[in-house]
């Protein structure tokens, strides 16, 4: 089998991360906190978001979660890639 490209795949996950961050931070300006609430209800069984759900994060908070969320998942990615390569022999 092929190896993977840690460094490719550490940066699609970044870059997937980032995005998904994104995402989430439109959806809930779009969506607003009711419907928010509603919306993780139905996703995740049993787990109330009604009081865990903050919506007056700021811009800096924002851009803070964009960059940490690309290098956690870029990290991720790396890693996972590593460890494949490894068991891949």
């Amino acid at each position: 089998m092929k190896k993977l490209n840690s460094k490719a795949v550490g940066l699609t996950l970044g870059v997937m991360g980032s995005i998904f961050y994104i995402g989430c931070f439109l959806l809930m300006s779009i969506l607003g906190k009711e419907a928010l609430i509603q919306s993780g209800n139905l996703l995740v069984h049993g787990i109330d978001f009604s009081t865990s759900i903050r919506m007056d994060i700021s811009i800096g908070e924002t851009l803070l979660g964009i960059v940490a969320s690309f290098f956690v998942w870029g990290t991720f990615g790396a890693l996972f890639a590593f460890i494949y390569n490894k068991f891949n022999k």
